[in-house]
Order: structure tokens, then C-alpha cells, then sequence
């Protein structure tokens, strides 16, 4: 255990002969106002060397000393009983006391050290330590960290969450997966019986069952935590969830349209408000938020480009600006100059509204918006892509995977593998602020590929 430490006085007033400091030796010490005196305090504390003795004076008053000293106290009584944080902590107040530094305050010490309310206390629950890492995501796009919170609340937290982190084992993970089976059970059950399904605990809005997919997300959540107890905030010695085994993960293929299915798709929506918009998706592989967010300042139409700056993406009924998926999703988008000439008049046709609209247009330099300047919601634009799908007579696919449809049309276009992999945002690469003349060249001639291969297929 780390000692509770003393104080005393010092002189630095020096031996004539020697040289050096009297230090408690001066005849002088007891004296109130001899100048040469100051407090010292004492203490053995843990640090990753070994137990050292930390001594630090110069002092003018013995509360002063005393002052400091319980500071060192109360920031070594936040590692409780984990020797890796007391020395932790030991090393931090070494540092920060030398030369006559000054020490946080303890609230500030747990924060930098990353430790938590009560490191090292059995009474830091799982719940507790769920919520100080959520809150610390704050470069987590909002997108991830919304399903990270809404993981924790439906699946994590009910079991989890009351249970002191440094007892949370194997068997606790497993529990997690075993409570998502027995909903998964009764959620099929009540449906045979044609009643409403049983689910003590359930906090979602709608009872829905739990595939093996969601369920590897479930399991990613956690892993990603307990990494994290583990490795950066060394609060529990392994990570228990390498216990749980899940089946694989099996998706679907991606549903695709083929170039005449994409060219029977565009021609019956080319009238539609969103036409354009589902045109540089299908065509160029645009995500949905970044379709709805392309602005006016990031497009060179003489160029032939949109870039993707700033999406718009929605989490449940809430609409907010993001930021691109990647490093490689901020990129331009090269367009064919049929779909330039369509952008151009498009432009044309935005001004005119916004003239009409007057007072009422929200500036929002939005390439694709309502009548008043607002932008599409990303719901909609996704359920407006289905309806028109349905009254074209193609396949109804999901809208990302006009997206899949893009890239099958690169393909089938013979585009070169590396502009398919830019032209999607896959690639990781370096972003320049311009591309050379060359690479320029071999986008454009990339979409005007895929617009002939789509052009030229049958009705």
C-alpha cells in the first residue's frame, strides 16, 4: 500500500565550509520568519519503475504542503485496489510535480487517464462503463454511434448492465445471445398462434426477429467495448466475449439490374422530380445521403463532376448533415454529358423556383431539394425509388442497391478496375485537389461507358 505520507520544514541555508544545504541541520529552523525556510512533503508512492520516494518542497506555509499532499492522496485513491492504475497515477503525479508543477484536479486526472468513475471498484457496473465509452465516441460518425447506443439499449444493457464490469465473464456475453434466441422463439411462436408476442424487457418500439446478421452486429458492439476495458482502459484482464460463437454470417447477394432493366427505369422516371437524382445512383454508384446532400459549390459541370462533401442522412425520424463514409467516399463523381446536359437544365429549372418561392426558398445550395430549397428526406427519396421501380414493371430492389447495379454495370462496360473502385469510394487513395488531366480523362470515358451500355440495351 502507498503510504499516507508526512510534512516538514527545510532550510536552504548552506554550511560556510561545505557548501551544502543545512536543510533541518540550520539553528535557524524554528524561527517563524527566517526567510531561507520553506515545507516539504513526503511520500512513497507506485509507479511502473517500483515504489519511489516523492519528495517536493519549496513551499512558504505548512498547509500549503499539507495542501498538495492530499491532492497526491486523493488521486492515488482513485485506482482503489488495481496496482496497474496506482501506477499509472504514480507516474502521472512524478511527471506533473517536477520543476514545481501543479496537479489537476481529480476529476480532470480521470478523464485524461481514461479511468472511468471508480477504476478498479467493483461497484463500476458494465452499464456504467457502456456509457463512459459511448460518450467518448465523439469522431464516431452519427450513424454508428446511433446503432451503438441503440445495441446497448436493446440488447447489452438489459443483461449487462447492472453487473460489476470486472465480474462480466463468458457466460454473462452468452446471455446476451441466449435472451435475443428466446425472442427470436416466442416472436415465431406468437406468430402460429396469431397472437401478440411475450417479451419481458423488450424496449423496442416493434417486436422484430433477430437474425443471425443483426446479431453479429450485436456481437460486434460488444467485442469493440470489451476490447476496449481490456486493452486501453486495462479495467478487466481479458475480454470475456471471445467465449460467445455465433453461426456465420450468410447474406443475400445484392439484387442488380441489369443494363436494360436500369436503361426501362430511367426513361419512365425521367419526368420525376428524383429522376436525375435515381439516374447518378444507378448510373454512377452515388450512396443515398450523398445523392440528397451534393451542393452546387462542389460541382464543375464544364469539368463533368459532382463531389461528395457534406450527405444528409437521417436516423429514424431525425435529419442531420454527415460527413463522407471515408477518406475514399470524399471524392468527385464524374458524370457522361447526357446526364451534364440534364444537370445543366436542371440548374435552369432550380433558379426559376427559387425565383417564385422568393422569401420562402431555404438557401441550403442543395443540387437536388424540394420546391422551397429544403432537402429530400432520405427516407422518402428510398420509398419514392421502390414505387417508381414497381409502376416501371423492373425488379423492386432497395435503393443501395442501385448502387450494387452500378458497380455490375462498370463491369459489364469493361470500366478498369481501379476508376470502378474510385468511382464507388472503396478504394483507399490519397486525396489530391485535383486529379491530373489523364485520370480525368479515364473517368469521364468510364460513364460514358456505362451510359452507352445502358443507351444501347433493349426495352
Amino acid at each position: 500500500m502507498t503510504s499516507q505520507g508526512t510534512t516538514y520544514k527545510r532550510c536552504s541555508c548552506k554550511d560556510p565550509v561545505t557548501g551544502k544545504q543545512l536543510g533541518q541541520r540550520c539553528p535557524e529552523l524554528t524561527k517563524r520568519h527566517h526567510s531561507p525556510n520553506s515545507w516539504t512533503y513526503d511520500i512513497w508512492i507506485d509507479t511502473s519503475t517500483g515504489r519511489q520516494e516523492l519528495r517536493r518542497g519549496g513551499h512558504a506555509r505548512e498547509s500549503d504542503a499539507k495542501k498538495v499532499l492530499d491532492q497526491v492522496r486523493e488521486l492515488i485513491a482513485l485506482a482503489r485496489d488495481d496496482i496497474q492504475a496506482r501506477r499509472r497515477i504514480g507516474d502521472f503525479i512524478w511527471e506533473k510535480t517536477k520543476r514545481g508543477g501543479e496537479l489537476p484536479p481529480a476529476d480532470d486526472v480521470r478523464r485524461r487517464l481514461g479511468l472511468g468513475r471508480d477504476l478498479g471498484s467493483p461497484e463500476e457496473t458494465c452499464g456504467d462503463a457502456w456509457r463512459a465509452w459511448l460518450a467518448g465516441k465523439r469522431r464516431a460518425r452519427a450513424s454508428y454511434a446511433r446503432n451503438l447506443a441503440l445495441i446497448g439499449d436493446h440488447w447489452l444493457l438489459p443483461v449487462l448492465g447492472d453487473i460489476p464490469l470486472v465480474r462480466v465473464g463468458g457466460e454473462q456475453c452468452a446471455a446476451v445471445f441466449e435472451r435475443i434466441e428466446r425472442f427470436n422463439e416466442e416472436i415465431a411462436a406468437a406468430a402460429v398462434e396469431e397472437r401478440d408476442p411475450v417479451l419481458p424487457g423488450d424496449v423496442r418500439r416493434q417486436p422484430k426477429y433477430v437474425g443471425i446478421a443483426q446479431q453479429h452486429r450485436v456481437f460486434s458492439a460488444l467485442r469493440a467495448f470489451m476490447n476496449h476495458q481490456w486493452k486501453r482502459a486495462h479495467k478487466i484482464p481479458f475480454s470475456p466475449v471471445y467465449a460467445v460463437e455465433l453461426p456465420p454470417e450468410e447474406r443475400d447477394e445484392a439484387q442488380r439490374w441489369s443494363a436494360a432493366e436500369a436503361r426501362k427505369f430511367l426513361a419512365a422516371t425521367a419526368g420525376d422530380p428524383l429522376g436525375l437524382l435515381y439516374r447518378i445512383v444507378v448510373l454512377r454508384g452515388a450512396r443515398r445521403g450523398e445523392a440528397v446532400g451534393f451542393r452546387w459549390a462542389g460541382t464543375d459541370l464544364d469539368a463533368g463532376y459532382l463531389t461528395v462533401q457534406r450527405p444528409i442522412l437521417q436516423f429514424g425520424g431525425k435529419v442531420a448533415e454527415g460527413r463522407p463514409k471515408s477518406g475514399a467516399s470524399a471524392r468527385k463523381i464524374w458524370l457522361d454529358a447526357a446526364t451534364v446536359a440534364l444537370l445543366k437544365a436542371h440548374r435552369k429549372a432550380q433558379i426559376a423556383a427559387r425565383l417564385r418561392a422568393s422569401s420562402a426558398w431555404q438557401e441550403n445550395d442543395l443540387v437536388f431539394c424540394r420546391d422551397d430549397g429544403s432537402p429530400w428526406t432520405p427516407d422518402y427519396v428510398t420509398h419514392r425509388f421502390r414505387s417508381l421501380a414497381k409502376a416501371a414493371g423492373v425488379p423492386v430492389i432497395k435503393l443501395h442497391e442501385g448502387r450494387h447495379s452500378a458497380a455490375s454495370l462498370q463491369r459489364d462496360a469493361e470500366v478498369d478496375p481501379e476508376i470502378r473502385r474510385k468511382t464507388m469510394g472503396h478504394a483507399e487513395m490519397a486525396m489530391t485537389s485535383h486529379y491530373t488531366h489523364v485520370e480525368a480523362e479515364a473517368h469521364r470515358a468510364a460513364a460514358e461507358a456505362v451510359a452507352r451500355l445502358v443507351e444501347g440495351a433493349g426495352s
